[in-house]
């Protein structure tokens, strides 16, 4: 929780692990995905400080990188970690076939993949770091098939 944030480099060093043999990584960001706004107003109904609390340690954490062959994601402890929970990845020619909504705002850039096994949101803040909103918009931007959030 203390600490700096991961750099550009050390984020992208994270996804080494996870790369096919021959697979470049292209774009990283950091995306958190919200408990729900009613959970969220009624934890704060039980006072703002275990409200907040709450909210926080429901809160999940992404580090999402897109590769020429794939999109990857990966569930981080917090913001400010790099210590992998839990990872999935599509392939983009199967994402080409999913139901992949995307949506650039002024604050957020959002994606959500509505995989019925795999089912995936989050929305990535631009001020996380210089780079987060250019990073995010190439993503969404990278993913063929994907369509604006009606």
């Amino acid at each position: 929780m203390f600490g700096a944030k991961p750099t550009d480099e050390m984020t992208r060093n994270a996804f080494q692990p996870y790369l096919n043999p021959g697979e470049t990584l292209q774009h990283t960001a950091y995306g958190i995905k919200q408990p729900n706004i009613l959970l969220i107003a009624g934890l704060m109904v039980l006072g703002i400080l275990p409200g907040a609390i709450a909210v926080y340690v429901l809160m999940k954490h992404y580090r999402v990188g897109l590769t020429d062959q794939r999109l990857i994601i990966l569930q981080t402890k917090d913001m400010k970690s790099l210590q992998v929970k839990d990872m999935q990845a599509f392939d983009l020619v199967d994402l080409k076939r999913m139901d992949v909504k995307t949506s650039i705002g002024p604050i957020f850039t959002n994606l959500k993949i509505a995989d019925a096994e795999t089912p995936f949101f989050a929305k990535f803040h631009r001020s996380y770091s210089k780079t987060n909103r250019s990073e995010s918009k190439s993503i969404v931007d990278g993913i063929s098939g994907a369509r604006a959030f009606t």
